[in-house]
C-alpha cells in the first residue's frame, strides 16, 4: 500500500475519531460500563490512527513541533490506556501529557500552512476550555465543550486530509 493511501486512511480514522471523540462529549463517564470503556477504546484507536495520519500528511512542513507533539500525543493516549498501575489513576498523567502533545501539534500544523488555521485554533482553545472545565468545579459543561471542539478540529482535519489525498490517486 502506497503512503498517499495509508495517510487517506488516517485521515478517515481522524473523521471517525473525531465524530466519537465529539458524540462522548455528551457521554457520562461517572459510571462507565463494558460498552462505554469499548466506545473510549474505539475513540481512542482511531485517534491513534489518525493522528498517523495526520501526521504523516504533514511531518515535513510541521518540524520538530509537529513531531513532539504527534509523540507526546501517542504517548498520552498510551497512558490514559493503562488505567491504574499499584493504585494511581493514570487517566489524568496521560490526559495531561496528550493535551501539550495536541497543542504542541497544533502549532506543528499551522507552521505546516498544510490545514485550515481554525483547526489548530480550535485544538488549542479544547485544551484551554478542557482545563478549565476539568479543575473548575461547576464548569463541567466547559469539559463537554472541549471535547466538542476537538472533535470537529479532529473530523475536519481528517477530510481535508480524504479529500487532498483523494485527487492524488
Amino acid at each position: 500500500m502506497s503512503s498517499t493511501n495509508l495517510i487517506r486512511w488516517g485521515g478517515l480514522a481522524a473523521i471517525i475519531a473525531g465524530i466519537l471523540r465529539g458524540v462522548s462529549s455528551f457521554l457520562s463517564s461517572s459510571n462507565p460500563g463494558a460498552a462505554i470503556e469499548l466506545f473510549y477504546l474505539l475513540t481512542d484507536i482511531f485517534i491513534i490512527f489518525g493522528m498517523m495520519g495526520l501526521y504523516g500528511f504533514q511531518h515535513q512542513e510541521s518540524g520538530l513541533w509537529g513531531f513532539f507533539g504527534f509523540l507526546l500525543a501517542i504517548i498520552g493516549i498510551g497512558i490514559i490506556r493503562t488505567g491504574s498501575i499499584s493504585g494511581v489513576n493514570m487517566y489524568p498523567i496521560g490526559a495531561l501529557i496528550f493535551v501539550v502533545g495536541l497543542s504542541s501539534f497544533a502549532v506543528g500544523c499551522w507552521i505546516a500552512n498544510k490545514l485550515p488555521f481554525w483547526i489548530s485554533a480550535f485544538w488549542l482553545l479544547s485544551t484551554l476550555v478542557g482545563c478549565i472545565g476539568y479543575f473548575v468545579p461547576g464548569l463541567n459543561l466547559l469539559f463537554t465543550i472541549s471535547g466538542v471542539l476537538f472533535g470537529l478540529g479532529f473530523a475536519s482535519a481528517g477530510f481535508k486530509i480524504w479529500s487532498v489525498t483523494s485527487s492524488q490517486l
